[in-house]
């Protein structure tokens, strides 16, 4: 094997590595961002349920104004119960404190009946703000991670790039530009093993001529279809 295919091997093999390591270094944030959609589910549960709570408080409320309305009510007309000298009056007064306290024992069952579903949306919402508190240490813990995750990539890159750049100074500056055309152009790989006359990178047959002028030796052989370098696995 050339002395120059074999720095660009070693070449080649600090680019892939630099390729992996960038691209996971890029997904960092969106693997974080992910991991916060968890939470969406988790929040929109614990509102919903808030809501269902604050809603039922309402109602007790209103109930509770209803029925001091009433009980307002019911003195007033026993007030003037007691003020008239009419029998006919008194009965008619009578008649509606009874109407009244009618209605008030029919708003005392539908508030503790909601007072029985307050308990129970209670329950849901302590039920859902368990779980979101759950994932979120679960989501945190994630993040932080990708986070460290993340640093130790940035740090493997700096230290990958920097034995690159050692490697790349010493490659003829002619056989440096040709290869960094070609991981450019190609993407995975500028110089690729023969193997049974079939090129590694694009998997195409090789002819009689460029086997020939490879197992020279002497000098850099492309292959014929794909433009990359070959050497002899």
């Amino acid at each position: 094997m050339l002395p120059s295919i074999a720095s660009l091997l070693q070449l080649q093999e600090r680019d892939q590595r630099l390729r992996g390591l960038t691209k996971d270094l890029k997904d960092v944030p969106v693997l974080q961002q992910r991991a916060k959609l968890q939470l969406a589910d988790d929040t929109a549960a614990t509102e919903a349920a808030l809501t269902g709570v604050r809603e039922i408080e309402v109602k007790i409320k209103n109930v509770e104004i209803d029925i001091q309305t009433r009980q307002n009510t019911i003195k007033r007309l026993q007030d003037q119960q007691f003020e008239t000298r009419k029998n006919e009056e008194f009965q008619a007064l009578g008649n509606e404190v009874i109407r009244y306290q009618n209605e008030v024992r029919g708003l005392e069952d539908k508030e503790i009946e909601f007072m029985e579903q307050l308990e129970a949306a209670k329950e849901v919402h302590k039920a859902a703000a368990a779980k979101l508190a759950a994932t979120t240490a679960r989501v945190n813990e994630e993040i932080a991670q990708l986070e460290e995750r993340g640093i130790n990539l940035k740090a493997r890159i700096d230290e990958i790039t920097a034995d690159r750049a050692t490697l790349a100074a010493a490659v003829d500056s002619g056989d440096l530009s040709l290869y960094d055309r070609l991981m450019k152009s190609k993407g995975n790989a500028a110089v690729v093993p023969v193997e049974n006359g079939i090129c590694g990178g694009c998997h195409m047959k090789l002819v009689t001529a460029t086997l020939t002028e490879l197992k020279a030796n002497d000098h850099l052989v492309h292959c014929e279809q794909c433009g990359r370098v070959l050497y002899f696995a």
